[in-house]
């Protein structure tokens, strides 16, 4: 069999060597990429400079570009600048500025039907799905919306589906605050069913422990501040911990000043993560075992009528209370 090659008025060039070279371990999106990176000098020039483009010719997501890239430099076929490490204020700003939600793009009329007209799945999803679960139609402009969440971030109509269900179970349900949520997703690489399965559940995981935590504090109705927010985040996220470890926290909390205190919780949190406790019978088994060797330090050191030796523990919960005090009065 005889091919020709139709090149019609452009060519695209290839680098012999290096592509003969690495072809046999090229797989289907290193060669997509290649392929692009060839043919497009702007994109060459800048890959920031139009995500949106190189998202929709490609049918790929910006993370699965971004790793073909970094093989084909790897194999050689192409080079990239050596990037250099950044602190990590730098890292955030540059990537707040290079969110891909920037370079999303603006979908025409015409184009929102033709794309939702070639998939039965996100027609049943939009005409069907999200009315049942939000009991109203969906407007032009949010159709626009689940639009760019499929065709742009490449989320399948599963997907899109369970992050407004979440919304909606969490009473957060709006298209917009559906799309913010895919956005932070999609920047957090989280680009897979299972991604945003982890993702809700955690999520839920953490909204029932901040319930059970403010009926536990008292906090009643109230929204909580951000500083509250951040204890919790960091009990939960940080720290590891569980309902059973916040409250026997609780507890000692109640025991030593007397009323809930979401702060001072939170100091012998930080004091029992730092001690190496993971769970109640640690801290049960830490604290006897400090006291134990308190008094037998205390016995051999000092006349029974002296008070026992300095114990670290005990200055640190002097330093609540005075820490706590302070900030009360």
């Amino acid at each position: 069999m005889k091919i020709k090659l139709r090149y019609e008025d452009k060519i695209i060039c290839v680098p012999y060597e290096s592509v003969m070279a690495a072809l046999p371990s090229l797989h289907e999106n290193e060669l997509r990429v290649l392929l692009y990176v060839c043919s497009d000098p702007g994109f060459r020039a800048d890959t920031e400079y139009d995500r949106a483009k190189a998202i929709k010719t490609l049918d790929m997501q910006w993370a699965s570009i971004e790793k073909a890239l970094s093989v084909l430099s790897a194999l050689g076929v192409i080079e990239t600048p050596k990037t250099a490490v950044l602190p990590d204020a730098d890292i955030k700003d540059r990537k707040t500025k290079a969110s891909v939600k920037a370079d999303r793009p603006e979908y025409s009329k015409d184009e929102t039907s033709e794309i939702i007209c070639r998939s039965e799945d996100l027609k049943k999803l939009i005409n069907e799905d999200i009315p049942r679960i939000t009991g109203k139609a969906v407007s032009y402009e949010e159709s626009m919306i689940v639009v760019s969440m499929y065709d742009y971030l490449r989320m399948t109509p599963g997907m899109i589906m369970k992050i407004i269900e979440y919304c909606c179970e969490n009473n957060m349900y709006s298209m917009r605050f559906a799309e913010r949520t895919a956005y932070n997703l999609y920047d957090a690489d989280i680009t897979d069913e299972a991604g945003i399965d982890a993702f809700i559940e955690h999520e839920n995981k953490v909204g029932r422990t901040t319930a059970e935590v403010k009926k536990m504090f008292g906090v009643g109705h109230r929204a909580l501040i951000a500083k509250e927010k951040h204890l919790i985040k960091t009990w939960t996220d940080s720290y590891g911990y569980g309902m059973d470890m916040i409250g026997l926290a609780y507890e000692t909390t109640i025991k030593t000043i007397g009323e809930p205190s979401l702060d001072y919780a939170g100091g012998i949190l930080k004091r029992w993560f730092e001690a190496g406790y993971r769970t109640p019978s640690d801290v049960t088994d830490g604290e006897s075992k400090k006291e134990r060797t308190t008094k037998k330090k205390g016995s051999k050191s000092k006349p029974k009528n002296e008070d026992s030796s300095f114990d670290a523990d005990e200055f640190m919960d002097a330093a609540l209370k005075r820490s706590y005090s302070d900030n009360n009065d």
